[in-house]
Order: structure tokens, then C-alpha cells, then sequence
């Protein structure tokens, strides 16, 4: 089976949540040979724990690691004065994160909100 999912994080207090989860089903597709296609998106305030040096950067640097898509909304980014170079490497950028939650329910992606 060839799962697809998209994490939507939009606070800062839903980041070790979603963190684990992702963990977890990663575990599991690789425990039970299965294929999983995630994406965690981050809009509002919750693109300021995806800079460089955060207190997350290391969990988000090991779902990178492990396939995982990360992406910040540039509006987000815009709103909170941020850059796409201020970011953790591997971090990808949209232009809309509500559009990316669209597109991706679109093409069959799970919505899930930690």
C-alpha cells in the first residue's frame, strides 16, 4: 500500500505532536515494508520553529533524513519577517500553505491536523 499524508502544523504547541507522529508511522512503514509518502506543512505561526537552530531542528533534520517533505508557507514566512535562507536546509517553500492543503487533498493525501 502506498500511503500519502499531509501534517498540517499552524502552532508552535503542536510541533512535538506531530513530530511524533510522523515518527511513528514512519516506523511502522518501515517495520511492515510499506511505502508512505508524507508531507508536513507549516503555516501561521508555527513556521518560526522551522529556522535554523530551533529547538527542533534536529527532529525536523531526521524526518528530512527519512523522506519526509517539510514545507513552510511563504505567506507565513512573510508575515512573521522570515526568509526562505533563514530556514533549516531541506525545508521547502510554497506560496500558500492553504493552497498546498488543497492540491495535496486533491491528489489523494490524507489530511491530518496533530
Amino acid at each position: 500500500m502506498n500511503m500519502k499524508v499531509i501534517y498540517h502544523v499552524d502552532e508552535l504547541e503542536k510541533w512535538q505532536k506531530c513530530i511524533a507522529n510522523v515518527k511513528n508511522m514512519l516506523s511502522y512503514a518501515q517495520e511492515n515494508n510499506e511505502l508512505f509518502e508524507i508531507e508536513v506543512l507549516a503555516n501561521s505561526i508555527a513556521v518560526t520553529d522551522l529556522k535554523k537552530e530551533s529547538d527542533i531542528e534536529h527532529d525536523i533534520l531526521f524526518m528530512i533524513d527519512n523522506g519526509v517533505t517539510v514545507v513552510a508557507c511563504q505567506n507565513a514566512l512573510n508575515a512573521q519577517s522570515l526568509s526562505s535562507h533563514q530556514l533549516i536546509f531541506g525545508v521547502f517553500v510554497v506560496r500558500a500553505g492553504v493552497v498546498e492543503l488543497a492540491v495535496k487533498q486533491n491528489q489523494g493525501f490524507a489530511y491530518i491536523k496533530p
